[in-house]
């Protein structure tokens, strides 16, 4: 069965738009309700829809035991990176058990091609909803509370799972038994990441490299946000889920989240560089040790976090035992959390959400030097009385400054005894303070030139290379592109919006292409196209109704891809990651053959996908930077780099764009 999402008026599968309100018609998650599946379960209720599949409350025929049934969407069965989710999903719950959080028993297919997950029911509501009704917990209340989700986070953690969306709206308090407490439950670990017990070999694929992170806007740690902690490790580890739940603490006592950002733009920046005021002074009986726990495990670095769930429990523990000191009262909690005014884009930030992070972090982190254009950052030496050696730059990638050594003295006085000259002078004496006084000039004049030279190459070399941890200098990246996206508007006449880097898009989507070369040249565009094969999008040969004739780029000259009015790329409107291949080159390309083929809009063949498989893998050996520039709100874009001795070859760069 199918529904429309605007009247909620049911229709059979064959019918793809609503009658009454001209809507596209979506699957009908309440349709199995009533069902059996897979000859066990009787579906009793939907218990609520996600990004990963709906929820159904179920018995099973034989046993009569109650369970949770998550089942996949029928459109994304055929989606190999959906399913390999949903599977990890199951294998990491599978294999994690622990009192407090939701147990998985099966993961199954059914006859009919339905993937479904079979898990333990736990009747009760969210934290989500208790704070609905409730408001504001003491510290002692949240502490009781979120005590079972540390003991869990504590144990995940040491098995290499990492559950990457802390929320409340994940943490379920159960009925309590007859008179017992409440049973706190944390669901959804299947998010995370596995290092060793789902047998992926630490993590290293598709759904776990740099560049997709899984999470919620409002509780995302800066490191899931794509900032490079000190410690120059990219892949996220159990102290993100302790700033996730360092913001449900602040949340549950305070009774407001401590970021509020009306967009993916405004969180991110204020997930980045905005601390929340400590809690003690937004609301004034909040022990000061409790407070001090909670801004440390809410640190933007994680290298300041507590380091486990278990020594952030301890803190908390303590901090409770402390005495509360005078702060703010609990009215002023909206000067920590105004809102900004600018709007540029509709996205759902309340929504589990996968973000493209571009791999290079756009504002700097503790202890690292601001990038710049020239990726140099020169720093004035501050002198200093005895100095034996002066700073005179300091790259933003290099482990130490750079030193030179310091110029000559002057020369210095001779000695008293020369001004009490005897008044004869002997030629002997006259020829060896001769020969000093060269020999004090001519060292000074060396020094200096010296001096000047090294001044001139490493003013020179700073805006060209970079040093590197070892003191050698090697070639520092020149941007050869910009690129960002044009959305197309919701409705005729309204003003499109430009997004770059961080922004998910909606499923079924419509933009173009812009790019900006720094040379002239070719650009070749390739993408997914039906299911989700490799596709021609631009090539030397348009297809006439991309609004482009040719595939060759003016220097410092806007393209946009398609061209004109009306003219788009559409996504699927299955929920995904699509990645476009980009290949930028100063010549036209003779091969391979397809690249000066007509674009016809069908996959490439087996033997063709292997030649742009092989092409791709040749020159991405030498990857290209990306940096993601929001200097300005409106007129973001992405900078793309390459190393000097790879600009005369082709460039080949990727731009993903996650969907929901």
């Amino acid at each position: 069965m199918k529904y429309c999402t605007a009247c909620k008026a049911k229709y059979d599968d064959s019918v793809s738009f609503c009658a009454i309100d001209g809507e596209v018609l979506e699957a009908d998650p309440a349709s199995i309700v009533n069902t059996v599946l897979d000859g066990q379960y009787q579906m009793e209720a939907l218990l609520g829809k996600g990004g990963m599949g709906a929820v159904y409350r179920a018995r099973h025929i034989l046993l009569g035991d109650r369970v949770a049934i998550k089942v996949l969407p029928p459109e994304v069965r055929t989606n190999a990176e959906w399913l390999r989710r949903f599977r990890r999903e199951g294998q990491a719950a599978r294999r994690f058990r622990h009192p407090n959080s939701v147990t998985v028993y099966d993961l199954r297919t059914a006859s009919d091609g339905t993937i479904y997950m079979v898990m333990e029911y736990v009747e009760g509501h969210t934290l989500e909803q208790e704070l609905k009704t409730r408001g504001r917990f003491t510290a002692a209340e949240a502490f009781e509370i979120l005590t079972p989700i540390m003991s869990v986070l504590d144990t995940a953690h040491s098995m290499g799972v990492v559950h990457r969306d802390l929320k409340p709206e994940n943490i379920m308090v159960g009925k309590p038994a007859e008179g017992g407490e409440p049973v706190i439950k944390l669901l959804d670990l299947g998010i995370a990441k596995m290092r060793e017990i789902a047998g992926d070999n630490g993590g290293n694929t598709a759904l776990t490299m740099a560049g997709q992170v899984l999470g919620t806007p409002y509780y995302m740690s800066p490191e899931q946000w794509g900032e490079i902690p000190r410690d120059g490790n990219s892949e996220i580890d159990g102290r993100a889920d302790l700033y996730s739940l360092g913001l449900v603490f602040y949340q549950m006592i305070s009774g407001r989240r401590p970021f509020a950002g009306n967009t993916l733009q405004e969180l991110r920046r204020e997930h980045v560089t905005t601390s929340p005021r400590p809690l003690h002074e937004v609301v004034p009986d909040v022990p000061r040790g409790f407070s001090d726990a909670i801004e440390r495990a809410t640190a933007k670095d994680r290298g300041d976090r507590q380091p486990t769930a278990g020594a952030l429990a301890n803190e908390l523990r303590a901090g409770l035992a402390t005495s509360p000191s005078a702060g703010a009262g609990a009215a002023d909690v909206a000067e920590t959390i105004a809102l900004k005014t600018s709007l540029e884009t509709n996205s759902d930030v309340n929504a589990p959400t996968i973000l493209t992070i571009e791999p290079s972090p756009t504002t700097p982190t503790p202890g690292r030097a601001a990038a710049t254009n020239d990726l140099t950052v020169y720093e004035p030496a501050k002198r200093e009385p005895d100095m034996s050696g002066a700073t005179v730059a300091e790259s933003a990638s290099m482990a130490s400054s750079v030193t030179v050594p310091p110029a000559p003295k002057p020369a210095p006085e001779l000695p008293k005894i020369a001004a009490e000259r005897r008044a004869s002078k002997s030629k002997a004496a006259l020829l060896i303070a001769a020969v000093v006084t060269f020999g004090l000039i001519l060292v000074v004049g060396i020094g200096g030139l010296w001096l000047w030279n090294r001044s001139r190459s490493t003013t020179t070399e700073s805006n060209a290379t970079n040093v590197n941890s070892s003191g050698e200098v090697v070639n520092a990246p020149q941007e050869i592109s910009r690129y960002w996206l044009e959305l197309e508007p919701a409705a005729s006449g309204a003003q499109s919006n430009r997004i770059a880097g961080l922004v998910p898009l909606a499923s079924g989507q419509s933009f173009k292409f812009h790019f900006a070369f720094n040379e002239e040249g070719y650009v070749y565009i390739f993408g997914p196209g039906e299911n989700n094969q490799p596709t021609a999008f631009l090539t030397t040969n348009p297809l006439p109704e991309s609004g482009v004739r040719s595939n060759k780029v003016t220097k410092g000259v806007e393209f946009s891809f398609p061209s004109g009015s009306g003219n788009n790329v559409t996504l699927d409107k299955n929920p995904g990651t699509d990645n476009f291949t980009v290949i930028f080159s100063r010549t036209q390309l003779p091969s391979p053959s397809f690249l000066n083929e007509p674009v016809t809009g069908r996959p490439l063949s087996p033997a063709q996908q292997a030649e742009l498989k092989s092409f791709v893998s040749k020159y991405q050996e030498k990857r290209v930077v990306t940096e993601l520039d929001e200097s300005n709100a409106r007129a973001p874009f992405v900078r793309v780099k390459a190393a000097p001795d790879q600009t005369s070859e082709p460039v080949v760069f990727d731009i993903r764009i996650q969907h929901n």
